[in-house]
């Protein structure tokens, strides 16, 4: 009986003896102190920002092309019988220097032809004046008292006597014509562009030669964007205006790489095209170079008809606006900026155009604001933050209001979309 009984109640017995040992360890087990919970809190990077003149710089580029084109063309038929040696593409001449002749011996034989119908035309002429005044006089002989007819007079012979006399001359002088025709010259200094007849050769009237263009100016033409048209006050042109009277002071620097080495020439404002192309939406300016094959002391390399070019110059000067690091702007327009509560707020801006590692704000900022220079990515707005400078040294950390963020920055380091060639 007794050996029954243990079997009920032992398993009663472990258990209360477990409870009672789970119960005193609970009871002994050291208490934790609780310690109050501090926020962290970003450290940024902020400077005060202050309105500042700016000048944009106009950076665009061209291919430099020849001012003056022009392709001469044979006045006459023949074969041609020399050629100077300079009528070579690339050889250079000076205004009026020959450059081919043709045959010029039926030239001449048509001008001693001419010159021989000269001679008997005047002859002619000559004995109808004599006829004519023979005739006045033997009118007055016989007593008549009625004035003479023209044909009493013979003045319809006298005067188509004097009208092949008249063409007689015309024709001598159109053989000499012919014959000065006969030398091509340069209607200018140039240099040679291409050539397309040589010795031997027959042309006829209207058979092209050989093409030139003038080295005492060479064009570039630059294409403006409409930002960067915004930073120059360009002339207008009017119906009735010369574009002389439109000129702009405008000096433009050219620049080109040429063996390596960069080299730089000075360039004026020539006009503003009319026409704005349809693909680009850009508009062309003209700049001018003057004597771009003159040799200079530097020993500077001519600048070539074809040659890409840089152009750079100064636009308008600007006021109120702000310079920022480019690292500052995120996004397309974005920046961060630390209001007085150290609150970090999103202002939408808009770029004029880049100086160097900075950009050029035009709107959306405020003197005396506070802009976050720092990196900060993923943050919303109202988020607290401490500047650099004014770092908490204890007590409490206001919490921030919201905490909805609303995008963040994409990338380690967004940069703005460029305003191409607007920099400093």
């Amino acid at each position: 009986m007794s050996s029954h009984i243990k079997k009920i109640v032992l398993p009663f017995i472990v258990i209360a003896v477990s409870v009672a040992i789970a119960f005193v360890i609970s009871n002994s087990k050291p208490e934790v102190k609780k310690r109050p919970h501090h926020k962290k809190v970003l450290t940024v990077e902020t400077i005060t920002l202050k309105p500042q003149n700016w000048m944009a710089t106009i950076k665009t580029q061209g291919t430099v092309e020849a001012r003056t084109t022009s392709t001469l063309t044979s006045r006459v038929s023949g074969e041609v019988v020399w050629v100077s040696d300079e009528l070579r593409p690339g050889g250079f001449f000076e205004k009026g220097d020959q450059l081919l002749k043709i045959e010029s011996i039926d030239y001449e034989l048509a001008i001693k032809s001419a010159e021989a119908e000269l001679a008997e035309a005047r002859f002619v002429h000559q004995e109808e004046t004599a006829q004519s005044a023979q005739a006045l006089l033997n009118w007055k002989r016989l007593g008549r008292k009625e004035e003479p007819s023209e044909l009493v007079l013979r003045k319809p012979q006298l005067a188509k006597a004097r009208a092949v006399v008249d063409s007689a001359k015309a024709k001598l002088q159109r053989a000499k014509l012919d014959l000065k025709r006969t030398v091509i010259r340069a209607p200018y200094a140039g240099r040679v562009m291409e050539q397309y007849v040589d010795v031997g050769r027959f042309v006829s009237s209207g058979k092209e030669l050989v093409k030139l263009f003038a080295i005492d100016r060479v064009e570039v033409r630059l294409p403006l964007s409409e930002k960067q048209r915004e930073q120059l006050d360009l002339p207008r042109f009017y119906r009735g205006e010369s574009l002389k009277t439109a000129k702009k002071n405008l000096p433009i620097m050219i620049k080109a790489q040429i063996g390596g080495v960069t080299h730089q020439w000075q360039a004026n404002f020539s006009r503003v095209e009319g026409v704005m192309s349809r693909e680009t939406r850009q508009q062309y300016i003209v700049a001018e170079i003057e004597n771009p094959y003159q040799r200079t002391e530097l020993d500077r390399p001519p600048l070539e008809v074809g040659q890409f070019v840089q152009a750079e110059f100064n636009g308008r000067q600007n006021s109120g606006l702000f310079i920022i690091p480019r690292s500052a702007v995120h996004g397309e327009n974005e920046v961060m900026i630390v209001d007085e509560e150290s609150r970090l707020q999103r202002r939408t801006v808009e770029l004029l155009g880049e100086e160097g590692n900075s950009v050029v704000i035009r709107k959306g900022l405020r003197s005396g604001d506070r802009l976050c220079t720092s990196y900060v990515p993923f943050v919303a707005n109202n988020t607290v933050v401490q500047i650099a400078s004014e770092k908490r040294t204890g007590g409490p950390i206001p919490k921030s209001k919201g905490e909805e963020k609303t995008g963040g920055w994409k990338g380690k380091k967004n940069r703005p979309s460029e305003v191409q060639g607007v920099s400093r």
